[in-house]
């Protein structure tokens, strides 16, 4: 069957030359009009690489993606710094957060007698849809990233992998915990993971913290200062799931997460430090405050 590149002119069929009488009018010739509708010269199209932020709201539908640095101590050290503003978008956002300053003492966030205490900025967090996304990526990184799509890949998988992971491991640890989490990480200007947050629906919050903060290892008060909160959140869970369904759960999980810290390359992918934590580290405390020190299976 003949296509229209192999015909050389018009039929003279009566239908047909009347369109090529059209077609000879001043403007376009009716070969112009063939030779429009064909490929020029050598041309190939080339495969169009697909951009971080493509990449990730392909998977995350719900995921919030920013650029500034966001790489703020205060991310980690106050109880008071906004990380709500991570799930919305717009220009105010990136103002906000990439210039916020501290205002007086640092909000006590805890338990007092049972009771839930914490600034309003981390209520607010309760109103943040259940299981949204938020990425912020520094200038420089997404700009050497539009200029190397082998280096944004390199930071989808960090950010992909890094979201699982911490998934994997809080809900291994605390069975129903993650239902409705929320998780938000920063990729500072090396590439590396500079902060990384996540939440529950009620409105609990656990932050990064590096070796230069003051306190205790980010890690540790997971377990420490937020093992009540995550208990009161399963408790919770009992009216919406029922615990042998979340135990399933868990059970899948830990073993996602053993097959990650076992061969998923952990290290390469993460880079020397999470948050300024050595990865070796984090990865020693999660298999301890998982597994109780034992080996990952």
């Amino acid at each position: 069957m003949s296509n229209i590149s192999s015909v050389q002119g018009p039929v003279h069929t009566p239908q047909s030359a009347y369109h090529a009488e059209k077609a000879q009018k001043p403007g376009i010739s009716f070969r112009d009009m063939v030779a429009q509708t064909q490929p020029q010269g050598n041309y190939v199209q080339e495969a169009v690489t697909p951009s971080l932020e493509t990449m990730l709201k392909a998977k995350y539908s719900n995921i919030h993606y920013h650029i500034f640095d966001a790489s703020s101590g205060y991310w980690r050290s106050r109880t008071d710094y906004p990380h709500y503003l991570l799930y919305q978008d717009g220009d105010k956002t990136k103002a906000v957060l990439e210039n916020w300053q501290p205002t007086g003492p640092n909000p006590f966030y805890g338990s007092i007698d049972g009771k839930f205490t914490a600034p309003k900025e981390i209520h607010a967090l309760g109103r943040v849809p259940p299981g949204s996304k938020a990425a912020v990526i520094h200038p420089k990184v997404q700009e050497r990233m539009e200029q190397d799509p082998a280096y944004a890949q390199e930071i989808y998988a960090k950010i992909d992998t890094w979201f699982t992971f911490d998934a994997a491991r809080n809900e291994a640890i605390m069975p129903g915990s993650t239902w409705d989490m929320s998780q938000a990480v920063a990729i500072g200007e090396d590439g590396n993971i500079c902060n990384a947050c996540s939440s529950s629906g009620g409105g609990k919050i656990t932050c990064s913290q590096s070796s230069t903060d003051e306190g205790e290892s980010w890690w540790e008060l997971r377990m420490a200062r937020h093992t009540e909160f995550m208990k009161l959140a399963v408790e919770k869970q009992i009216q919406r799931k029922t615990l042998a369904s979340d135990f399933l759960s868990a059970v899948a999980l830990k073993s996602q997460l053993a097959n990650m810290m076992h061969t998923g390359n952990l290290q390469a992918i993460f880079g020397d430090e999470i948050a300024g934590i050595p990865t070796e580290t984090v990865l020693a405390v999660t298999q301890a405050q998982v597994w109780g020190g034992g080996i990952a299976s």
